[in-house]
C-alpha cells in the first residue's frame, strides 16, 4: 500500500517524539527519586515514582511496537491524540508526587503542549493547553482544597497559555513552509523527470564531461551507439573511448570503434558547460550514427555514375562491337594468306589477341552498364557455391593457390547465374592476390591461401566471404574498389568488383571489404530473406 505523505510525516514524528519520551523520563528519573528522597515522606514516595517511570516505558514500548507494524493506517491519527494526552498525565502525575503547585516539575506541562503542536499543530497544541490546565487545576485542589493558590496556578496556566501560542504559531509556520517545500520538491522532481525523459529519449548520444576529461553523463541512445553501459563510463576518462572527437572543434566527423567491435562513421558537435556566472563547468557532446548515411551516399553515387554510363553504352556498343567483328573477321581471313610468313603470323597473332581482349573488355562494360534484372529462384546458397569452386578449380587463375571452403546450408532467394559471376570475380581477385605475395617464388611452390564461407546470416538471408591472404589493401585505394576501370592488377579491367557491386545491389544485398596492409582482405557479401511473394512463388 501506498504511504501518503502526511501518514509518513506523522509516524516519523511519532517515533521521535515516543523516543524523546523514553530519554526523558529516563533522565528525570534520578531527579524525581531525589526529590522523592529528600521529601519528608522518604523512600515510600519514590514507589510511586518509579512505578510510573515503569508504566511510561511499557507504554512507550507498546506505541514503539505499534508504529513499527505500520506506517500507514487510520489508527496514526488516534494514536497521535493518545500521545498528548499520555504526555500531559504523565506531567501531573510526577507533578502530584513531587509536590503539586510548587513542583519542579511542572514544565512537563509544557513539554505535553509543544509535543501536542508538533504532531497535531494548532489543534494539538490548543488541546493539550486544555489538559494541561485542567490537569494541574485537579492537582492543587487534590493537594488541598483550603490552601489552593489561585496566584500561583494563574501563573502557571499562564505560561502554559503562552507556551500553547508559541508552539502552535512555530508549528503552523513549519507546516506552511514544508508544504511550499513539498510543491517546489514536486515542481523540481516533475521538471527533473521532464529532462531526463527528454534526454533519454532523443535519438542522438549525449555524453558530458567534467572539467578534467572524465565522463558526467551519457544517454540511452550513447550506451546504444558505443555498446557502453552508463556504469562502466561515468567517472572514467572520455579519451578512453572518446579519443577522436575533437572537443575543440563546434562540428566534426570521425571514425568510432564500439565497444561491441563495430566501427561506426559518426558525425558530432561539442559545446561548452557554463555554470553560474559564466564558469566552464564542462564540455557536452552530441553525436550521431552516419554510417547508413554516409554508405547510402556511395550507393546514389554509383548509381549516378551507373545511370550515366548505361546512356553511353547503346552508343559504344553500336561503334565499337560492329566495326570490331568487322576487324577481327578480316584479320582471320588474313591470317590464312600469310601461313608461310612467320614474321607477319607473329604480328596477326598481336592484333588477334588484343582484339579478343578489347571485345572482352567491351563485353564487360555493357554487362556493367546495363546488367539484366536477377532471375529469382529458391536455392541453397551453398550448392550454388560448391558448383562454382569445382569449375574454378580448372581455371588458370587457381594454380598455385589452395581453395579452402566452409559451407552450411544456406537458403537464399537469388539469380544462381549472377551469384556464380559474383563469386568468379572474388575468386580472380582473391587468388591473383594470395599468388602475389611470393612474386618471384618458386613457380611449383604453393603460393597462397583463399578461404571461401557460405553460411546464414544472423541477421537473416545468407552471408558469403571470400578471404585471401595475399598483401592486403591500402587504405587509401579500399573506397575505390567499386569504382568502374580502377585496378591495381596488370591486365585487369577494373570492372570485375564493379559488377560484383551492381550484381548484389540488384539483389538488395551489400558488399564489404575488410583488409589490413600486410593481412590479406576479405570480402563479404550479404543477400537479403526472400521477399514473401518471392517465396511464395517457390512454395
Amino acid at each position: 500500500m501506498a504511504v501518503r505523505a502526511d501518514d509518513a510525516g506523522l509516524h516519523k514524528k511519532l517515533v521521535w517524539l515516543t523516543f524523546f519520551r523514553v530519554v526523558s523520563v529516563t533522565v528525570l528519573l534520578g531527579g524525581a527519586a531525589a526529590v522523592a528522597w529528600d521529601d519528608e515522606r522518604g523512600l515510600a514516595a519514590a514507589g510511586p515514582i518509579f512505578g510510573l517511570v515503569i508504566v511510561t516505558y511499557a507504554a512507550s514500548i507498546a506505541a514503539g511496537l505499534l508504529l513499527r507494524a505500520g506506517r500507514s493506517g487510520e489508527w496514526l491519527a488516534p494514536l497521535a491524540w493518545a500521545h498528548v494526552a499520555a504526555d500531559v498525565a504523565l506531567a501531573a502525575a510526577v507533578a502530584g508526587l513531587t509536590g503539586g503547585a510548587e513542583s519542579v516539575f511542572v514544565f512537563m506541562y509544557s513539554l505535553g503542549i509543544v509535543s501536542g503542536a508538533i504532531l497535531l499543530y494548532r489543534r494539538g497544541a490548543v488541546a493539550a493547553l486544555g489538559l494541561a490546565v485542567a490537569a494541574q487545576v485537579v492537582v492543587v485542589i487534590a493537594a488541598g482544597p483550603a490552601r489552593v493558590p489561585y496566584t500561583l496556578l494563574f501563573v502557571q496556566a499562564s505560561a502554559f497559555a503562552v507556551t500553547a501560542v508559541l508552539a502552535s504559531y512555530l508549528s503552523e509556520q513549519l507546516r506552511s513552509t514544508g508544504e511550499r517545500l513539498a510543491a517546489r520538491e514536486s515542481d523540481l522532481a516533475a521538471i527533473t523527470a521532464l529532462h531526463e525523459s527528454i534526454v533519454e529519449s532523443v535519438t542522438s548520444g549525449l555524453v558530458t564531461l567534467d572539467t578534467a576529461g572524465c565522463i558526467t553523463f551519457i544517454n540511452r541512445a550513447g550506451e546504444q551507439m558505443t555498446g557502453l553501459a552508463r556504469r562502466d563510463a561515468v567517472g572514467r576518462p572520455a579519451h578512453r573511448w572518446f579519443a577522436a572527437f575533437h572537443t575543440d572543434e563546434p562540428r566534426g566527423e570521425t571514425d568510432l570503434d564500439t565497444a561491441y567491435g563495430a566501427r561506426l562513421r559518426i558525425g558530432y558537435s561539442s559545446f561548452r558547460l557554463l555554470g553560474r556566472g559564466g564558469t566552464p563547468i564542462g564540455t557536452a557532446i552530441i553525436f550521431q550514427d552516419l554510417t547508413d548515411l554516409r554508405a547510402m551516399e556511395d550507393r546514389v553515387a554509383r548509381t549516378q555514375r551507373l545511370a550515366d554510363l548505361g546512356r553511353v553504352a547503346a552508343g559504344l556498343a553500336h561503334e565499337l562491337r560492329n566495326p570490331l567483328a568487322s576487324m577481327m573477321g578480316a584479320v582471320e581471313l588474313l591470317a590464312r594468306t600469310v601461313a608461310d610468313s612467320p614474321e607477319d603470323a607473329r604480328l596477326l597473332g598481336i592484333v588477334q589477341r588484343e582484339g579478343g581482349r578489347l571485345a572482352t573488355l567491351v563485353s564487360d562494360f555493357l554487362e556493367y552498364a546495363r546488367p539484366r534484372a536477377p532471375r529469382r529462384v529458391a536455392c541453397d546458397l551453398s550448392a550454388v557455391v560448391a558448383d562454382t569452386l569445382d569449375a574454378f578449380a580448372n581455371d588458370p587463375a587457381a594454380q598455385r593457390v589452395e581453395v579452402r571452403r566452409a559451407l552450411e546450408p544456406a537458403p537464399a532467394s537469388c539469380d544462381p547465374d549472377q551469384i556464380r559471376q559474383v563469386l568468379w570475380n572474388l575468386l580472380v581477385n582473391a587468388a591473383h592476390a594470395a599468388r602475389g605475395r611470393l612474386e618471384g617464388a618458386d613457380e611449383r611452390a604453393l603460393a597462397g591461401t583463399v578461404r571461401v564461407t557460405c553460411a546464414p546470416s544472423a541477421a537473416g538471408g545468407a552471408r558469403l566471404e571470400v578471404e585471401d591472404d595475399g598483401p592486403g589493401i591500402p587504405a587509401a585505394d579500399r573506397h575505390r574498389l567499386f569504382t568502374p576501370f580502377f585496378t591495381t592488377r596488370q591486365g585487369g579491367t577494373g570492372l570485375g568488383l564493379a559488377t560484383v557491386h551492381a550484381i548484389v545491389d540488384a539483389h538488395g544485398g551489400v558488399v564489404a571489404v575488410e583488409s589490413e596492409p600486410g593481412r590479406g582482405a576479405r570480402f563479404v557479401v550479404q543477400l537479403p530473406p526472400a521477399p514473401r511473394a518471392v517465396a511464395a512463388e517457390t512454395r
